[in-house]
């Protein structure tokens, strides 16, 4: 047997394996209500190993930044962080609803809550192997 035939197919296996590993977890913590001890233990459950595995790798070799881009990439940061500060801290208008008000209403539902969780461990998983 073609050893990269072999190879490929454990591969896809594998990512088929994490692929429901996670879609079993996502429906079993979407069960949880939302702001409730269960469902910090649900994001805890995965967040930290995934925080654990992303501090102990060593990155890839990559460009350095120049100060220009990091100084744009900042501003936005600062920007967004502060127009969401002001918002969270302001009088409760709904001409002008912060992040967590607008995501409400899709993560009161399980099946919403059920694609918040495959985001946010994709999200988790996409910057571990970065």
């Amino acid at each position: 047997m073609d050893t990269a035939r072999t190879t490929a197919n454990g591969t896809r296996l594998r990512r088929a394996g994490a692929v429901a590993a996670v879609l079993v977890y996502a429906l079993v913590a979407a069960l949880c209500r939302p702001l409730t001890w269960p469902a910090l233990g649900a994001v805890l459950a995965v967040g930290l190993p995934l925080c654990w595995v992303g501090v102990r790798r060593r990155p890839r070799r990559a460009e350095p930044v120049d100060r220009r881009s990091a100084a744009v990439w900042c501003a936005l940061v600062a920007l967004g962080g502060a127009v969401e500060l002001a918002l969270r801290l302001g009088p409760d208008d709904t001409a002008h609803p912060t992040l967590s008000t607008l995501a409400d209403p899709l993560l009161g539902t399980y099946p919403g809550r059920v694609l918040g969780y495959v985001l946010w461990i994709g999200a988790g998983l996409w910057l571990v192997r970065r």
